[in-house]
């Protein structure tokens, strides 16, 4: 579950909206129940149920470990372009063979350049995917928390409990 900071701030999940959708068939109107649903989140990942627990065991580094050299880079930065050049000289004077071995020692970012989201359609998005793209671009991740089984939306459950203790007393009487 997203943090209560989103989650006061956006509609995520049908717990925070409580009743209101049962309220709203009951109720036939049709307009507010589409609504409600039009603004919950579209992505699986904010559900509860299938956020990713985090690992607390300290991760290996590999790289370190076997000697390797650090990871690709994905995106290009300045000094890939004068790279690029030294490469294209180095190919005119000693040919592919040359190029192939200073590529094998220092790889070229994957992508030339990074993709910026235009304001305008970066407008047009959910708040909440608007959330996530400027966490990812501080370099941080969304903090979800651990679902509580009690308090508001989980009302039908305590009903069952209650239900179930009930039937139990019953048959034992």
């Amino acid at each position: 579950m997203l943090t209560s900071e989103i989650r006061n701030e956006l509609l995520v999940d049908e717990l925070q909206l409580g009743t209101r959708l049962n309220n709203d068939i009951q109720a036939q109107n049709r307009a507010d129940f589409a609504l409600m649903l039009a603004m919950l989140s579209q992505d699986v990942r904010d559900n509860p149920i299938f956020a990713t627990k985090e690992n607390p065991q300290k991760k290996e580094d590999l790289r370190a470990k076997f000697q390797l050299p650090p990871a690709r880079e994905d995106y290009a930065k300045q000094g890939d372009f004068e790279k690029a050049q030294q490469m294209t000289e180095s190919f005119h004077q000693d040919g592919l063979t040359q190029v192939f071995f200073e590529d094998c020692l220092q790889k070229a970012p994957l992508i030339p350049f990074r993709h910026e989201i235009a304001p305008e359609v970066f407008a047009q998005l959910p708040p909440l995917s608007q959330e996530k793209i400027r966490l990812k671009d501080q370099g941080k991740a969304l903090a979800y928390e651990a679902l509580k089984e009690k308090g508001e939306g989980f009302m039908v459950l305590d009903e069952i409990n209650h239900g179930r203790a009930m039937s139990a007393v019953n048959a034992t009487a």
